[in-house]
């Protein structure tokens, strides 16, 4: 069991038991997929756990690239197949309608510097995606990334309203990617990660 999947336990372990319930934002793509397996097994209360995603590829959730799919069938197994997960794709009033802060927030990036579904061309034409002053909000993009579809996605400003961040970063490559970003405003983890609203925990493996 990693360090991680412990931490995700026990906060999501403290916050049923303060608040009844506990409200979890992931990511899609393979650096989850570990961490999904692990939890599945855990002893919680998964009734009383929200999960939604915060982003996904505009697709039928049966098709490969979906990151609903993803969830479905790496974390919603074993002791957590009756969580309670809220679609992106499919209610995304039912996500703005949660309160906030969410209680953790697990992220991912890409070997660009992207992460949910902000890319670096969006950082020119849709600079308020990563405006901290920004209205919480899901915003819709054109077909980006790889594979290339149109996305569904959470701002910086919504996904910052979170109690916890984790940043995973599975390979050196992505750690390359993740230095150089501290400095460079045309990578969009620069404004994940120079900003003082929400702490992020890097996750390395």
């Amino acid at each position: 069991m990693t360090h991680l999947s412990e931490q995700i336990f026990d906060i999501l372990k403290l916050t049923i038991q303060e608040k009844g319930c506990a409200n979890f934002v992931v990511s899609g793509g393979s650096s989850p997929i570990k961490i999904f397996n692990e939890l599945s097994f855990m002893n919680l209360d998964w009734t009383k756990v929200n999960i939604t995603l915060v982003d996904d590829r505009l697709v039928d959730k049966s098709h490969n690239d979906s990151n609903e799919k993803l969830v479905i069938e790496n974390l919603m197994i074993n002791k957590a197949a009756n969580l309670n997960f809220i679609s992106l794709c499919n209610s995304p009033e039912k996500i703005l309608n949660i309160n906030r802060p969410f209680d953790i927030m697990l992220l991912g990036m890409g070997e660009d510097g992207h992460f949910a579904s902000l890319f670096p061309s969006l950082i020119k034409t849709n600079p308020n995606y990563f405006d901290l002053s920004s209205i919480p909000e899901i915003i819709y993009t054109d077909a980006l990334g790889s594979p290339c579809h149109k996305r569904i996605s959470m701002n910086l400003s919504m996904i910052l309203q979170s109690n916890k961040i984790f940043l995973l970063i599975p390979n050196e490559k992505k750690l390359d990617v993740y230095e150089e970003a501290k400095n460079n405003k045309k990578i969009p983890l620069y404004f994940l990660l120079n900003q003082t609203k929400t702490k992020i925990t890097i996750i390395t493996s």
